[in-house]
């Protein structure tokens, strides 16, 4: 699942990883899911901390998140 955040105030980009991240557990789907978030105030750290698997922010190609995508999954074994 790729979200995209845009800039916001109060944290809201940070609440809505973790409410995507929440609801994924809640659901009994977080294990089948990867969970990447990218927008221009998500860093990797700011993801991964909110339960995301990956962020990705300003000058991010996707290239770059296609990589993670294929490494991940062949991580995973899917």
């Amino acid at each position: 699942v790729l979200i995209s955040t845009i800039i916001s105030h109060g944290d809201i980009h940070r609440e809505m990883m973790e409410t995507l991240a929440g609801l994924a557990q809640e659901k009994g789907v977080r294990d089948r899911l990867l969970l990447i978030s990218g927008g221009t105030q998500v860093t990797d750290e700011i993801a991964c901390a909110s339960g995301m698997d990956a962020g990705f922010g300003r000058r991010t190609k996707g290239i770059d998140v296609a990589s993670f995508v294929v490494r991940e999954m062949r991580a995973r074994g899917l």
